[in-house]
């Protein structure tokens, strides 16, 4: 329900990463985002790009590349979404220096 904790956490820095091909599908959670990230304006980054990348490489689209930190000892990166998604996410954060054992993919 919520990103953040409420209360003490060890949490520096949430980034949200949200690909959808239609802008529309934003709508679903923006509120609830929205909220979070007044609260934790300092802890909380939200990136949405409108492009499923069903047909691209998570490489190729800058606003990808920009929204995904680059890994930091403590860093945890959680991937859901469709079973392609959720492969080609896996792949581009182990390509990007991820190791494997801090993604959680979500199915």
């Amino acid at each position: 329900r919520a990103v953040l904790p409420e209360g003490s956490s060890s949490v520096q820095l949430v980034s949200v990463l949200w690909l959808c091909r239609d802008t529309k599908d934003f709508d679903i959670a923006d509120t609830l985002l929205e909220a979070e990230y007044r609260k934790y304006p300092s802890k909380l980054a939200v990136t949405c790009v409108d492009d499923d990348l069903r047909n691209g490489k998570m490489e190729d689209n800058k606003d990808v590349v920009d929204a995904v930190p680059d890994f930091l000892p403590g860093t945890m990166a959680i991937v859901t979404g469709p079973r392609s998604f959720r492969r080609k996410a896996k792949q581009y954060l182990l390509n990007a220096g991820y190791p494997n054992d801090t993604i959680c993919v979500m199915e």
